[in-house]
Protein backbone atom coordinates (compact mmCIF):
# COMPACT_ATOMS: atom_id res chain seq x y z
CA UNK A 1 0.00 0.00 0.00
CA UNK A 2 2.92 2.53 0.89
CA UNK A 3 4.42 1.64 -2.68
CA UNK A 4 1.25 2.10 -4.30
CA UNK A 5 1.09 5.62 -2.42
CA UNK A 6 4.33 6.71 -3.78
CA UNK A 7 4.11 5.73 -7.26
CA UNK A 8 0.64 8.17 -7.51
CA UNK A 9 2.59 10.67 -5.97
CA UNK A 10 5.39 10.34 -8.73
CA UNK A 11 3.24 9.76 -11.81
CA UNK A 12 0.79 12.91 -10.77
CA UNK A 13 2.98 16.00 -11.84
CA UNK A 14 4.13 13.97 -15.06
CA UNK A 15 0.05 14.41 -15.96
CA UNK A 16 -0.49 17.62 -14.77
CA UNK A 17 2.56 18.90 -17.39
CA UNK A 18 2.10 16.25 -20.44
CA UNK A 19 -1.66 15.61 -21.13
CA UNK A 20 -3.34 13.02 -23.86
CA UNK A 21 -5.38 14.65 -26.46
CA UNK A 22 -8.20 12.69 -28.47
CA UNK A 23 -8.24 12.74 -31.87
CA UNK A 24 -10.46 11.64 -35.18
CA UNK A 25 -8.85 10.22 -37.67
CA UNK A 26 -10.62 10.69 -41.06
CA UNK A 27 -9.14 7.95 -44.04
CA UNK A 28 -10.37 6.27 -47.34
CA UNK A 29 -10.97 2.35 -45.99
CA UNK A 30 -7.89 1.33 -48.03
CA UNK A 31 -4.98 3.65 -48.00
CA UNK A 32 -2.59 4.10 -50.55
CA UNK A 33 1.20 6.02 -51.33
CA UNK A 34 0.13 9.67 -52.04
CA UNK A 35 -3.17 9.52 -50.78
CA UNK A 36 -4.48 12.13 -48.26
CA UNK A 37 -6.06 11.45 -44.91
CA UNK A 38 -6.68 13.92 -41.96
CA UNK A 39 -5.96 13.64 -38.81
CA UNK A 40 -8.56 16.61 -36.51
CA UNK A 41 -7.85 17.70 -33.09
CA UNK A 42 -9.75 19.58 -30.91
CA UNK A 43 -7.90 22.03 -27.91
CA UNK A 44 -9.91 23.75 -25.30
CA UNK A 45 -7.97 26.75 -23.70
CA UNK A 46 -8.87 30.11 -22.33
CA UNK A 47 -9.13 33.21 -24.37
CA UNK A 48 -5.83 34.45 -23.00
CA UNK A 49 -3.67 30.91 -23.87
CA UNK A 50 -1.90 30.31 -26.76
CA UNK A 51 -1.36 27.69 -28.87
CA UNK A 52 1.82 26.38 -30.36
CA UNK A 53 2.56 23.48 -32.73
CA UNK A 54 5.90 21.45 -32.20
CA UNK A 55 7.36 20.07 -35.19
CA UNK A 56 6.17 16.53 -35.45
CA UNK A 57 8.84 14.15 -36.28
CA UNK A 58 7.33 11.53 -39.18
CA UNK A 59 10.47 9.75 -40.16
CA UNK A 60 9.93 10.97 -43.93
CA UNK A 61 7.16 8.47 -44.59
CA UNK A 62 4.04 10.99 -43.36
CA UNK A 63 4.22 14.54 -44.57
CA UNK A 64 2.07 17.53 -43.53
CA UNK A 65 0.48 18.96 -46.67
CA UNK A 66 -1.78 21.44 -44.94
CA UNK A 67 -3.21 22.56 -41.78
CA UNK A 68 -6.66 24.14 -41.18
CA UNK A 69 -7.72 25.60 -37.87
CA UNK A 70 -11.01 27.30 -36.81
CA UNK A 71 -11.80 28.97 -33.27
CA UNK A 72 -14.58 28.79 -31.03
CA UNK A 73 -15.27 31.22 -28.79
CA UNK A 74 -17.76 29.89 -25.84
CA UNK A 75 -18.11 32.29 -22.08
CA UNK A 76 -14.60 32.16 -20.87
CA UNK A 77 -12.92 29.44 -23.43
CA UNK A 78 -11.48 28.82 -26.68
CA UNK A 79 -12.16 25.87 -28.12
CA UNK A 80 -9.64 25.57 -31.07
CA UNK A 81 -10.28 22.70 -34.28
CA UNK A 82 -7.25 21.51 -35.95
CA UNK A 83 -7.66 19.59 -39.24
CA UNK A 84 -4.32 18.27 -40.08
CA UNK A 85 -3.89 16.36 -44.00
CA UNK A 86 -1.01 14.11 -44.31
CA UNK A 87 -0.04 12.12 -46.92
CA UNK A 88 1.83 8.86 -46.80
CA UNK A 89 5.13 8.01 -49.68
CA UNK A 90 6.56 4.67 -48.35
CA UNK A 91 4.38 0.84 -48.03
CA UNK A 92 4.10 -1.05 -45.51
CA UNK A 93 2.78 -0.85 -41.46
CA UNK A 94 4.04 2.36 -40.02
CA UNK A 95 3.18 4.25 -36.66
CA UNK A 96 1.66 7.52 -36.62
CA UNK A 97 3.65 9.44 -34.19
CA UNK A 98 1.96 11.88 -31.64
CA UNK A 99 1.30 15.19 -32.27
CA UNK A 100 2.52 17.72 -29.52
CA UNK A 101 1.06 21.38 -28.61
CA UNK A 102 2.34 23.96 -26.24
CA UNK A 103 -0.16 26.00 -24.48
CA UNK A 104 1.38 28.97 -22.78
CA UNK A 105 -0.76 30.69 -20.23
CA UNK A 106 0.17 33.28 -18.44
CA UNK A 107 2.74 31.34 -15.79
CA UNK A 108 2.87 28.17 -16.92
CA UNK A 109 3.46 26.03 -20.00
CA UNK A 110 1.21 22.73 -20.63
CA UNK A 111 2.08 20.30 -23.07
CA UNK A 112 -0.86 18.12 -25.12
CA UNK A 113 -0.29 14.88 -26.64
CA UNK A 114 -2.44 12.83 -28.95
CA UNK A 115 -2.21 8.96 -29.48
CA UNK A 116 -0.14 7.30 -31.75
CA UNK A 117 -2.04 4.61 -34.25
CA UNK A 118 -1.25 2.56 -36.43
CA UNK A 119 -1.50 2.71 -40.23
CA UNK A 120 -0.98 0.10 -43.41
CA UNK A 121 0.01 1.53 -46.59
CA UNK A 122 -0.74 -0.52 -49.79
CA UNK A 123 1.49 0.33 -53.13
CA UNK A 124 -0.71 1.17 -56.34
CA UNK A 125 -0.25 -1.31 -59.29
CA UNK A 126 -1.08 -0.56 -62.91
CA UNK A 127 -3.34 -3.09 -64.58
CA UNK A 128 -1.44 -3.57 -67.78
CA UNK A 129 -5.36 -4.55 -69.41
CA UNK A 130 -5.79 -0.69 -68.74
CA UNK A 131 -3.41 0.32 -70.76
CA UNK A 132 -4.69 2.64 -73.44
CA UNK A 133 -3.62 1.59 -76.98
CA UNK A 134 -3.62 3.40 -80.29
CA UNK A 135 -6.02 1.39 -82.94
CA UNK A 136 -5.72 4.36 -85.88
CA UNK A 137 -3.76 6.59 -86.49
CA UNK A 138 -4.85 10.39 -85.30
CA UNK A 139 -7.08 12.41 -87.25
CA UNK A 140 -6.48 15.54 -88.41
CA UNK A 141 -8.36 18.52 -87.41
CA UNK A 142 -8.39 22.60 -88.59
CA UNK A 143 -8.84 24.85 -86.12
CA UNK A 144 -10.30 28.51 -87.04
CA UNK A 145 -9.88 31.97 -85.28
CA UNK A 146 -13.17 31.34 -82.90
CA UNK A 147 -11.41 27.34 -81.47
CA UNK A 148 -8.12 29.97 -80.34
CA UNK A 149 -10.14 32.77 -79.42
CA UNK A 150 -12.30 31.55 -76.43
CA UNK A 151 -9.93 29.18 -74.93
CA UNK A 152 -7.32 32.08 -74.88
CA UNK A 153 -10.08 34.18 -73.80
CA UNK A 154 -11.25 31.53 -70.72
CA UNK A 155 -7.54 31.35 -69.63
CA UNK A 156 -7.05 34.86 -69.29
CA UNK A 157 -10.71 34.91 -67.15
CA UNK A 158 -9.51 32.12 -65.29
CA UNK A 159 -6.14 33.88 -64.53
CA UNK A 160 -7.65 37.18 -63.13
CA UNK A 161 -9.97 35.34 -60.93
CA UNK A 162 -7.24 33.50 -59.30
CA UNK A 163 -5.29 36.19 -58.62
CA UNK A 164 -8.30 38.18 -57.28
CA UNK A 165 -9.17 35.46 -55.23
CA UNK A 166 -5.18 35.40 -53.76
CA UNK A 167 -5.39 39.04 -53.12
CA UNK A 168 -8.42 38.38 -50.93
CA UNK A 169 -7.48 35.50 -49.04
CA UNK A 170 -4.43 37.61 -48.17
CA UNK A 171 -5.72 40.89 -47.02
CA UNK A 172 -8.27 38.74 -44.63
CA UNK A 173 -5.07 36.70 -43.14
CA UNK A 174 -3.69 40.06 -42.54
CA UNK A 175 -6.78 41.14 -40.56
CA UNK A 176 -6.50 38.09 -38.58
CA UNK A 177 -5.20 38.48 -34.85
CA UNK A 178 -2.04 36.60 -33.63
CA UNK A 179 -2.71 35.54 -30.11
CA UNK A 180 -0.11 37.06 -27.83
CA UNK A 181 1.05 35.95 -24.07
CA UNK A 182 -0.76 38.52 -22.13
CA UNK A 183 2.09 39.63 -19.62
CA UNK A 184 3.43 43.13 -19.03
CA UNK A 185 6.79 41.55 -18.06
CA UNK A 186 10.00 41.46 -19.97
CA UNK A 187 10.53 38.05 -22.20
CA UNK A 188 13.45 37.22 -19.99
CA UNK A 189 11.94 37.25 -16.92
CA UNK A 190 8.49 35.05 -18.56
CA UNK A 191 11.50 32.18 -19.60
CA UNK A 192 13.29 32.40 -16.44
CA UNK A 193 10.38 31.59 -14.09
CA UNK A 194 9.86 28.74 -16.99
CA UNK A 195 13.41 27.75 -16.77
CA UNK A 196 12.94 27.62 -12.66
CA UNK A 197 10.45 25.27 -12.63
CA UNK A 198 11.95 23.41 -15.38
CA UNK A 199 15.00 22.67 -13.38
CA UNK A 200 12.93 21.74 -10.21
CA UNK A 201 11.61 18.81 -12.32
CA UNK A 202 15.03 17.36 -11.84
CA UNK A 203 14.60 15.41 -15.73
CA UNK A 204 18.37 14.59 -16.37
CA UNK A 205 18.72 12.67 -13.33
CA UNK A 206 15.47 10.69 -14.38
CA UNK A 207 17.04 9.94 -17.35
CA UNK A 208 14.89 12.00 -19.80
CA UNK A 209 17.52 13.87 -22.35
CA UNK A 210 15.16 13.62 -25.05
CA UNK A 211 12.08 15.93 -23.10
CA UNK A 212 14.50 17.78 -20.78
CA UNK A 213 16.39 19.25 -24.26
CA UNK A 214 13.05 19.32 -26.30
CA UNK A 215 11.88 21.78 -23.81
CA UNK A 216 15.43 23.81 -23.09
CA UNK A 217 14.97 23.76 -26.95
CA UNK A 218 11.17 25.26 -27.12
CA UNK A 219 12.00 28.19 -23.81
CA UNK A 220 15.25 29.43 -26.14
CA UNK A 221 12.80 29.69 -29.13
CA UNK A 222 10.00 31.23 -27.08
CA UNK A 223 12.42 33.96 -25.81
CA UNK A 224 12.99 34.71 -29.22
CA UNK A 225 10.06 34.95 -30.59
CA UNK A 226 9.20 37.38 -27.54
CA UNK A 227 11.80 39.75 -27.66
CA UNK A 228 13.17 39.58 -31.69
CA UNK A 229 9.26 39.53 -32.94
CA UNK A 230 9.92 36.75 -35.47
CA UNK A 231 7.71 33.14 -35.34
CA UNK A 232 10.79 31.02 -33.74
CA UNK A 233 8.58 28.63 -31.88
CA UNK A 234 7.12 27.37 -35.66
CA UNK A 235 10.54 27.58 -36.94
CA UNK A 236 13.22 24.89 -38.24
CA UNK A 237 16.84 25.61 -36.95
CA UNK A 238 17.73 26.71 -40.40
CA UNK A 239 14.95 29.04 -40.31
CA UNK A 240 15.94 31.06 -37.66
CA UNK A 241 19.53 31.12 -38.89
CA UNK A 242 18.17 32.81 -41.75
CA UNK A 243 15.43 34.90 -40.33
CA UNK A 244 17.42 35.63 -36.91
CA UNK A 245 19.11 39.36 -37.91
CA UNK A 246 21.84 40.03 -35.03
CA UNK A 247 24.48 42.82 -34.89
CA UNK A 248 26.16 40.11 -32.16
CA UNK A 249 27.53 37.63 -34.49
CA UNK A 250 29.00 35.45 -31.75
CA UNK A 251 25.57 35.74 -29.51
CA UNK A 252 23.81 34.22 -32.74
CA UNK A 253 26.21 31.31 -32.73
CA UNK A 254 25.50 30.55 -29.41
CA UNK A 255 21.90 30.15 -30.41
CA UNK A 256 22.27 28.26 -33.41
CA UNK A 257 24.91 26.00 -31.56
CA UNK A 258 22.68 25.35 -28.76
CA UNK A 259 19.92 24.30 -31.18
CA UNK A 260 21.98 22.59 -33.12
CA UNK A 261 22.63 20.37 -29.92
CA UNK A 262 19.10 20.06 -29.10
CA UNK A 263 18.24 18.74 -32.45
CA UNK A 264 20.84 15.88 -32.14
CA UNK A 265 19.28 14.46 -29.46
CA UNK A 266 15.86 15.02 -30.92
CA UNK A 267 16.51 12.75 -33.52
CA UNK A 268 18.37 10.37 -31.88
CA UNK A 269 22.07 11.02 -33.14
CA UNK A 270 23.22 11.72 -29.89
CA UNK A 271 22.71 10.70 -26.04
CA UNK A 272 24.00 13.97 -24.04
CA UNK A 273 24.96 13.04 -19.94
CA UNK A 274 23.87 14.39 -17.36
CA UNK A 275 26.72 16.97 -17.33
CA UNK A 276 26.02 18.43 -20.77
CA UNK A 277 22.44 18.80 -19.87
CA UNK A 278 23.11 20.96 -16.87
CA UNK A 279 25.73 22.51 -18.60
CA UNK A 280 23.20 23.54 -21.65
CA UNK A 281 20.81 24.58 -19.09
CA UNK A 282 23.29 26.91 -17.16
CA UNK A 283 24.08 28.36 -20.14
CA UNK A 284 20.34 29.27 -20.71
CA UNK A 285 20.06 30.36 -17.61
CA UNK A 286 23.24 33.00 -18.27
CA UNK A 287 22.15 33.98 -21.46
CA UNK A 288 18.52 35.15 -20.23
CA UNK A 289 20.00 36.96 -16.96
CA UNK A 290 22.01 39.38 -19.65
CA UNK A 291 19.43 40.91 -20.70
CA UNK A 292 18.56 42.02 -17.17
CA UNK A 293 22.01 43.50 -17.19
CA UNK A 294 20.92 45.24 -20.52
CA UNK A 295 17.92 46.38 -18.77
CA UNK A 296 18.96 48.10 -16.07
CA UNK A 297 22.12 49.64 -17.22
CA UNK A 298 19.96 52.19 -19.37
CA UNK A 299 17.73 53.14 -16.77
CA UNK A 300 20.51 53.83 -14.64
CA UNK A 301 22.06 56.17 -16.81
CA UNK A 302 18.81 57.82 -17.50
CA UNK A 303 18.70 58.21 -13.32
CA UNK A 304 22.37 59.89 -13.37
CA UNK A 305 21.79 62.39 -16.02
CA UNK A 306 18.57 63.31 -14.69
CA UNK A 307 20.61 63.89 -11.20
CA UNK A 308 22.98 65.94 -13.18
CA UNK A 309 19.91 68.15 -15.00
CA UNK A 310 18.84 68.82 -11.29
CA UNK A 311 22.10 70.03 -9.62
CA UNK A 312 23.04 72.44 -12.45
Amino acid sequence: MKKFIILVILIIPLLGFSQSLDQKLVKPQKLYVGTPFHVLVDITTTQTDSIFATPVDTLDVFILRDMKSEDILENDTRTTKLDLTFQPFDTGEFTFPKLEFAVVSENDTTFLNTNEFLLNIESVLTDSSDVVMDIADPLKVNLGFWDYFFPILALIIIILAIVFISKVLKNRDAKTEIPVIMDSRPPYQIVLELLKKLNQENLPAKGEFLRFHFRLSYLLRLFIELHYKITAVEMTTSEIRSDLQLDDFKEKSQIIDFLTFADKIKFAKFQPTVDESIKAETWLEKYLKSFKETTIKPEAEKSEDNQEETNA
